[in-house]
This record gives C-alpha cells, structure tokens and sequence, in this order.
C-alpha cells in the first residue's frame, strides 16, 4: 500500500500511464546503473520525461516511416512557418522566418557559436550552479571559463549583476544565459532581462541564450525572449530553441537558433558549412512541424501534470522529510531539492542516496560549487513513480534518524 495519500490533486489519466523503458536504448532508464554504480536504482535524474509524445507527433512520424523512403531531406518552409507561429503565440515574438539555423541540438549549437565567435583563451561567462555541459563546451574549446554565481539569499536566485561588471576583462567575449534557469528554476523577468541586457551592451558581449525550457512555464509566468528586449539585444544574441524538451523528443535531436543580426547569422552558417554540420534528420522537421502546429493542447495539460508533481512533492518533503528543503520554482519540470541541514558531505550524500534510498538524482555539485548543498529531481514522470522514489527516500531517510 502507498504511504501517500493523493488528496485533492486531479491527475491527468494520460500523463499516469508507466510505460516500460527498460531495454529500450534509454539513457535514463538502461544507463542508471553504469552512470551511477548501484543496482536496482529508479532513475529520477537526466531531463527527459516518461511520457510519450503528443499523439499527433507520433502520426507524422508514422507516415514518414510508411512512406519508406528515407533519402537525402530537403528543408520545407512550412517548418519555417509552423516555428513563427509557435514563437508568436507563446511569447508575442515576432521574427522573420530567415532568421531560423536548424540544427542538431542545443548543446551542439552552442558550441559551434562559441567556435565561430571566439578564439583560443577568450572568456566566455556562465551563470552558476547552471547546466553542466556548459562548462565542457567552453572548457573543450579551449576558452577560458568565468563564472557569475548567481546571488542567493537561502530562499531566492537572482542575477549578481554588480559580479558580473567585475569579472569582465578586455578578454570577455560572450555570455551564454540560462533561461529559464536549470536547475533553479528561475523564469527571468523582463526588468531583470533589461538589466543584463545593458551590461552586455556596455561591454559589448554576444549573449547565447540557451531557451529550451521557454514553454515550461508554471502557472502565471511568461516567458520573454532575451532577444526581444531591445533592439541592441537582437543584434548581439544568439536565442538557442527547441521543441525537443517541450515534447520529449529529445532522441531525435532536433533544435534551431534563432539569430536577427544579418552579419551573424551568415557568419554561422559558414561556420556550419564548414563543420559539415547544416542539415538535419528527416524526422527532425517533421516531428517539429507536427509539435508547434498540433501539440499545444497536450503541452498545457502536461505542465498541470507537473506542477501538480512539484506541488505534491513540496508538501510531502515538508511533511516527512523537514531537514530538506523543495525550493521554489517558476518552471521547467526540474525540481532543485535542498540538503544542507543533513549531516552528510556532499559525497556522503550522494552515496546515501545510491546506496540506501537506491534513487537516481542529479548530485548537485556537478552543477557546480554552488549546487554542492542540492540535488535535482525530474518531476516528468507519473505519479506512482515519483511516489515510488518518495518512499524509498523516506525510508532511507528515516533509518538514519535525520
């Protein structure tokens, strides 16, 4: 019998539905293991969802695979189309369709714009804890990493703005932005936007705003595109998109960039060119298409699904597990949990958690040194599952006497 009673939270029958991953080639699901060395471990750690993507996604993609043939893709303007619209509806941002570069992936992107922007030894600013491949795709380049923490009051996450005037040198060539923010779940507000915008006008920075998490929204927020702060902000930012995380499609690597700087955007696509790396899979255009044109109803219903999760979590942490801390959060489905008051290094934790709750989290640190006291827990998943991992880390917790 489950220990946690639902209350009065309505879940969506569709969002409930277990669907076994095991042995599907999931990274989330058949990696756990090897990634985090214990057995028998429920996964609640890398940023995909256990649900299957809306119902008319998966009919594009089976009349693309009934057709059969599966040669070279030419690009269709009605992607182009479909992905205005999206960006229109969702956040008022009007830009022209030859603004768009489709690519393989967000973290990819961000790389190439770092190699065709920079040089060797450049400083390339983050905002920390953040998204760990962050650090690699500056380190590996070979430019040097600056970080701008992100100032925290124990309850609250904002931008260090008088930081980072502090750090930028003759050397400073770009930051890349978080937004909304993984792992803390900020959705940036326009004044705060503005504010950095200005500092990066000041020092003249080209801003990579990585805005894959854009439509997960919780209710009440809104998300405003760096970009569309001002004019000066849409000629310095390369704003990095994706329906990707929005529909669970991340295993057909599909994103685009959205660049308005004429100059710039050319000079990426050589880049591109270059790299061999300007075309995409032709299931990337369709599953895009079939995304933003159709699967809109299904995206509003899945983040009442995940807010629902967060707000179940949150009360239940509270209840059963005082000595840690939900911290709040304005969207993504990525809950940041706080552990500072265990009497656990953060090794120790991270061992704790693998070895006594047997649960798969993102261990805090490796989003940086301010993320040593937290772990990440994806909340995209049904509800017996997150119950599941609730319980298991209960009574690991319990049996330590915390």
């Amino acid at each position: 019998m489950w220990l946690i009673q639902e209350g009065s939270v309505v879940v969506s029958k569709r969002f409930d539905e277990i669907i076994e991953r095991r042995g599907t080639n999931s990274m989330k699901w058949d990696m756990t293991m090897q990634r985090f060395g214990g057995e028998n471990l429920l996964p609640m750690w890398v940023a995909d969802m256990d649900f299957r993507a809306p119902q008319e996604v998966l009919d594009a993609l089976h009349a693309t695979v009934e057709h059969g043939i599966f040669g070279y893709p030419a690009h269709s303007k009605t992607v182009d189309q479909a992905v205005q619209s999206w960006l229109k509806r969702r956040y008022n941002w009007e830009v022209d369709q030859n603004t768009f570069i489709y690519t393989s992936g967000i973290v990819p992107t961000i790389s190439y714009i770092i190699q065709a922007f920079t040089e060797p030894g450049d400083e390339v600013i983050i905002q920390t804890p953040v998204y760990y491949p962050f650090y690699d795709v500056v380190k590996k380049n070979n430019r040097e990493l600056i970080k701008n923490p992100l100032e925290f009051d124990g309850d609250h996450y904002d931008f260090d703005l008088q930081h980072l005037e502090s750090v930028i040198t003759e050397k400073t060539k770009m930051l890349v932005l978080c937004h909304p923010h993984n792992p803390v779940g900020r959705v940036w507000k326009r004044d705060e936007l503005e504010q950095l915008a200005a500092i990066c006008q000041k020092h003249d920075l080209l801003v990579v705003s990585d805005e894959i998490h854009a439509d997960l929204l919780f209710k009440g927020q809104k998300h405003i595109p760096f970009a569309s702060i001002s004019e000066d902000a849409s000629n310095r930012t390369f704003t990095c998109l994706a329906p990707s995380k929005t529909f669970n499609l991340a295993g057909i690597q599909t994103s685009y960039v959205v660049v308005e700087n004429e100059s710039l955007r050319l000079r990426l696509q050589n880049h591109l060119a270059n790299s061999f790396a300007n075309s995409v899979n032709s299931f990337a255009e369709v599953a895009t298409e079939a995304a933003y044109n159709y699967g809109e109803p299904w995206l509003e219903e899945l983040m009442e699904y995940v807010q629902d999760n967060f707000e179940f979590v949150k009360e239940y942490v509270s209840s059963h597990m005082p000595k840690l801390r939900v911290m709040d959060s304005e969207g993504t489905y990525l809950l940041w949990l706080e552990c500072s008051n265990l009497p656990l290094s953060a090794a120790e934790r991270k061992k704790w958690l693998v070895e006594e709750a047997k649960v798969a989290l993102n261990h805090g640190p490796i989003f940086g040194e301010e993320g040593k006291a937290f772990e990440r827990i994806n909340l995209a998943c049904p509800r017996e599952i997150l119950k599941q991992g609730l319980i298991q880390l209960k009574e690991a917790y319990d049996q330590r006497g915390f």
